[in-house]
């Protein structure tokens, strides 16, 4: 079968494109904070219904990788069969479900959830992160449907829960599509293509001291003062890492594998020495790096900074990892996958953009294991997590383009 032109992709995205906005606006409306997916789950359940496509509502509960999410009863994962499942090598387009919380609504211009369509944007949290990248994908499908376009490739659409706390849905979704040959992420890349991706470990750090009065601070041991040291000692540590990588996809930014301190605590009463003090951030990883062997590397810089201090050699700091871990992944620029999505980019924009992602996403899970994966999807990463989150809907448009043309150009084999 002839594969559609860029015109005729334009003219059918053009043709949905109220469509594709008025269904982001309405999963936007559903409030799916993290733990409570379900709210949105039935909007995309019907949706695709509505097309004809066969659809698992897989529970995340009975595959026992939930432990330690609530609801796993009640949370659900969506894995569809575009346009149904034929035994043939399979694409994977992946999205979560899930928002962060709105924070103080007193913040937003617009209510969080409000949906709202105004000035050109989709307003309310999630509109960015991702449900922007999901509805492109989902109609950049649709547009290929609607041409008649039968594509070389099985294509599981997952929409997963938990991908803003452990990650548990795509894990649980690789059950039902255990070995895709290609896998495309819709996170907001600002219509940029990743074909690559840092990792991250998240990490907790507590010491301890002795509480005095802060008339005689010489009788206590200050827990923040050695908690500094301690900081001090894993930011150079990281300097010392980020000098040692570098990649061109990476430029524009300081380092590809940031580390920073997200939260800290000293004490109990401002008129105390505090006797406990903690941290707790993230280190970032290159791609290919094993996790455990930077995990040993911040725990013997832990141990060079007690072996300097009298009471940390008795008192030593205690390290706690927070998350298994996302893992750094590359896919060659050349390869298929990113291939097609250069050639639909240069097509639809005029020009390829291609960039390095330093956030961590459910990316890392397809391409930590080696199979081709690139992140693509509209709005700007910064808006996500922030109040007066909103997406620009031309860019929402543009990126359906994109991805169905990149999708009617992608050659794969059988794995």
């Amino acid at each position: 079968m002839p594969r559609p032109t860029g015109h005729d992709v334009r003219s059918r995205v053009d043709a949905v494109a109220e469509d594709l906005l008025e269904l982001l606006a309405a999963t936007v409306r559903a409030p799916s904070e993290s733990g409570w997916e379900d709210r949105v789950a039935g909007v995309y359940a019907d949706w695709f219904a509505g097309r004809g496509w066969p659809v698992t509502r897989q529970l995340i509960g009975p595959t026992g990788l939930a432990g330690g999410e609530p609801r796993p009863d009640s949370r659900e994962n969506l894995v569809a069969w575009y346009p149904r499942r034929r035994g043939l090598p399979c694409v994977v387009l992946n999205g979560h479900l899930d928002v962060v919380p709105a924070g103080d609504e007193q913040q937003w211009t617009h209510p969080p959830y409000s949906g709202l369509r105004q000035g050109g944007h989709v307003h309310g949290r999630g509109s960015v992160d991702m449900k922007g990248g999901i509805a492109a994908g989902l109609y950049a499908l649709a547009a290929l449907e609607d041409l008649g376009i039968e594509l070389p490739f099985d294509v599981a659409v997952q929409l997963v829960v938990a991908e803003e706390t452990t990650g548990v849905g795509t894990r649980a979704a690789a059950l039902e599509v255990p070995d895709p040959v290609a896998a495309l992420v819709l996170e907001p890349t600002d219509g940029a293509i990743v074909p690559i991706s840092t990792g991250l470990l998240f990490f907790t750090v507590d010491v301890t001291g002795v509480a005095a009065h802060t008339s005689a601070p010489w009788r206590g041991v200050d827990a923040f003062e050695l908690l500094i040291r301690v900081w001090e000692a894993l930011a150079e540590f990281a300097r010392k890492r980020s000098a040692s990588y570098r990649h061109p996809l990476f430029d524009e930014v300081p380092t590809a594998i940031p580390f920073a301190v997200g939260t800290a605590r000293a004490g109990s009463w401002r008129a105390a020495v505090p006797d406990f003090a903690t941290m707790s951030g993230r280190i970032g990883l290159k791609p290919g790096e094993d996790p455990d062997s930077v995990r040993r590397e911040v725990e013997r810089v832990l141990a060079e900074v007690a072996a300097t201090d009298d009471w940390l050699r008795e008192h030593p700091p205690v390290v706690r990892w927070d998350h298994e871990g996302l893992p750094g992944w590359e896919t060659p620029v050349d390869s298929p996958l990113v291939a097609a999505l250069r050639s639909a980019q240069q097509e639809a924009a005029g020009a390829e953009i291609l960039t390095g992602f330093t956030a961590g996403s459910d990316a890392a899970y397809f391409g930590s294991r080696g199979v081709p994966t690139a992140i693509f999807g509209p709005g700007e990463v910064t808006k996500a997590h922030a109040p007066d989150e909103s997406v620009a809907e031309r860019d929402v448009v543009a990126a359906t383009e994109v991805l169905a043309l990149a999708l009617a150009r992608l050659e794969v084999g059988d794995g």
